[in-house]
């Protein structure tokens, strides 16, 4: 039976730094380890961390999700929700214009937010203004980060 312990590292200081660098270079054995890491700002990182061979032998980058994207990730969500929260198809692409440069968390917050929003706020909105509002709510967080 394989198992699985999920661990992370909520940030790193100069306490911790030194053990998770012995860690990544395998001073001990760690058969069946495997450590994946994943960042929005690999600039950020220490590069300690990011630039040296064996500590993460492969990175891979994803480009953030294009017009296309955005509008099936956005129409999909609408669809599994009752007709009065769905956002109109005018709607779905006014979203999808204003997330430019949303990442998919950040999609898939806005239609969490959205709709926890449109419950609250006594249904007198059109879920279309609901997710338009909070598109620009995290927009606001976006250029704050």
């Amino acid at each position: 039976m394989t198992s699985w312990r999920l661990t992370s590292v909520p940030s790193i200081d100069d306490g911790n730094r030194s053990f998770l660098l012995n860690e990544l270079d395998g001073f001990q054995t760690n058969t069946g380890v495997v450590v994946l890491a994943t960042t929005n700002h690999p600039e950020k990182l220490d590069s300690a961390i990011l630039d040296r061979p064996s500590r993460f032998d492969r990175k891979y980058y994803f480009n953030l999700p294009a017009e296309a994207e955005r509008l099936t990730y956005i129409g999909r969500w609408s669809e599994q929700l009752e007709s009065e929260l769905r956002l109109s198809s005018a709607g779905a692409f006014a979203v999808v214009r204003e997330t430019q440069g949303f990442s998919f968390a950040y999609l898939k917050e806005l239609c969490m937010a959205s709709m926890v929003q449109w419950m609250s706020c006594g249904r007198d909105q059109s879920m279309d203004q609901v997710m338009l509002g909070q598109a620009e709510l995290l927009r606001r967080q976006l250029k704050a980060v």
